[in-house]
C-alpha cells in the first residue's frame, strides 16, 4: 500500500494535470475552432467567455495542488502551482468590463484584453504543467 506522502503528491500532479489540460483546451482548442467557424467578433465574445468561465477552475484545481504539494514535501511544486493559480485568476481581472470612456475621435479596442488573456492562459498553461511534472518528482 502507498505511504500518504506519494498519494498527495501523486493528487498534486493530477489536479495540476487538469489544470494545465483544461488551460490547453481553453487557450489552443477553443481558439483555433471560433476562429475557423465564426465571425471575428462572435469568436472574440465566445473566446473571452470561456477563458472567463474556465479560470476560476484551474485556479481551485491548482489550489488544492498546492495544498497537496505542501503536505507532501514537494516545496518547488507547490510555489508554482500557487503562481499558476494566481496567474489564471488574473484573466478574470484581464477580461473584466471596463467603465472608462475612449477620448473623442477614438475607437475602443477589447481585442488587445482578449490577446493578453490567451497568452496569459498559455503561460499558466506550461506553469501548471511543470508544476505536475515536478509534482510527480517530489521536488
Amino acid at each position: 500500500m502507498a505511504d500518504m506522502q506519494t498519494i498527495l503528491l501523486a493528487g498534486a500532479a493530477l489536479c495540476a494535470g487538469g489544470a494545465a489540460a483544461s488551460g490547453w483546451t481553453a487557450g489552443v482548442i477553443v481558439a483555433n475552432t471560433h476562429f475557423d467557424g465564426l465571425d471575428h467578433g462572435r469568436a472574440d465574445r465566445m473566446i473571452r467567455r470561456v477563458i472567463s468561465a474556465t479560470a476560476g477552475f484551474q485556479a481551485a484545481l491548482l489550489g488544492i495542488a498546492t495544498g497537496a504539494a505542501l503536505l507532501g514535501g514537494a516545496r518547488a511544486a507547490a510555489i508554482v502551482a500557487a503562481v499558476a493559480a494566481l496567474g489564471f485568476l488574473s484573466n478574470v481581472w484581464t477580461l473584466a468590463p471596463r467603465n472608462d470612456k475612449t477620448p473623442p475621435g477614438m475607437k475602443k479596442r477589447n481585442s488587445t484584453q482578449r490577446i493578453v488573456a490567451v497568452a496569459l492562459t498559455l503561460i499558466m498553461t506550461i506553469a501548471a504543467l511543470s508544476a505536475g511534472v515536478l509534482a510527480a518528482f517530489g521536488v
